[in-house]
């Protein structure tokens, strides 16, 4: 049986057709770097895809809130380092050398002096701002200066919480209420203002001296419990600090996870556009040779298929 002219040709302008399309297909996905262009191509791969884009979104979202977090406990790390400094500095010790017998008023004026520098220090730390101009101890009315200069609290009663994670909410900073335990017995302002304010007054009897000694051992135990609340508050945002980068570290690992099945779904991993290129390399071939033939076909002598 023989096939007709009009047959073979047909059959070969298919096959150069088809060689040309698939070559244009393969071309288009190795262009995009993914075999997943529309929805068509794999519906289940498609919402496949769009599960991992979300996972990711959401991953990108509370990467965003980590940072945040971080930054926000750093520089809370860095004004209570700063705080501690001042505190733990022989405060105790001067508060205490303040009852010594052998002080004169004027001795005693000069330590005053000495311990309202001291106290303003700590009162603009206390009213520190974080790198967006917020206070950073105000809780969430982080509008509001925390501390005004008589060492009343101003500041919100509620501390800073950031949601880093799922079912994750960290505390990402204290009000200064927390940190300088405003309106307590143990208040560090109020006991600083009480020691400078009796060290400041002059010693006639003995009643004054006991009465001085009184209110410096009073200021005293309150630095003291201020020192160690102090210490306490401290260790709170090391803890956090190292839960934010625990966080960062399982973020990243299930990002790289997310992201791997991403590329195979659509297409987009090494592996599938290494065998894209190898069949963009046979679609090549396929088009040449039914090029040839085509060409061939059209060379033939019509006459050598009719007899």
């Amino acid at each position: 049986m023989r096939l007709s002219t009009y047959y073979m040709f047909q059959n070969n302008v298919k096959s150069l057709s088809d060689a040309m399309k698939m070559g244009n297909d393969i071309g288009t996905r190795l262009s995009s770097q993914r075999t997943l262009l529309k929805p068509s191509d794999n519906p289940a791969g498609a919402s496949q895809a769009v599960t991992f884009q979300n996972a990711l979104s959401t991953m990108n979202q509370y990467d965003t809130a980590q940072l945040y977090a971080k930054d926000s406990l750093e520089q809370e790390d860095n004004i209570l380092t700063s705080v501690s400094n001042i505190m733990t500095k022989n405060l105790s010790e001067k508060i205490v050398s303040g009852g010594n017998g052998t002080m004169s008023d004027a001795d005693r004026q000069a330590l005053a002096t000495e311990l309202q520098g001291i106290r303003d220090s700590l009162l603009d730390l206390a009213n520190s701002k974080n790198s967006n101009g917020r206070y950073l101890f105000s809780g969430y009315k982080t509008g509001t200066e925390p501390f005004s200069k008589d060492g009343s609290y101003n500041g919100g009663d509620t501390a800073m919480t950031q949601n880093v994670a799922d079912s994750t909410t960290m505390q990402v900073g204290h009000t200064g209420r927390d940190v300088f335990m405003s309106g307590s017995s143990d208040d560090i302002f109020a006991a600083l203002d009480n020691a400078i304010q009796a060290l400041n007054n002059p010693i006639v009897t003995d009643a004054d001296r006991e009465a001085l000694q009184d209110t410096l051992d009073k200021s005293n135990v309150s630095i003291k419990k201020g020192i160690d609340n102090l210490g306490r508050i401290q260790a709170e945002v090391g803890t956090n600090l190292q839960q934010i980068d625990a966080l960062a570290m399982h973020s990243a690992n299930d990002r790289i996870s997310v992201e791997s099945r991403l590329q195979q779904t659509v297409g987009s991993d090494p592996d599938t556009l290494i065998t894209l290129v190898t069949q963009s390399k046979m679609a090549e071939f396929a088009l040449q040779t039914s090029a040839k033939v085509f060409q061939s076909m059209q060379q033939m002598n019509i006459f050598n298929y009719l007899r």
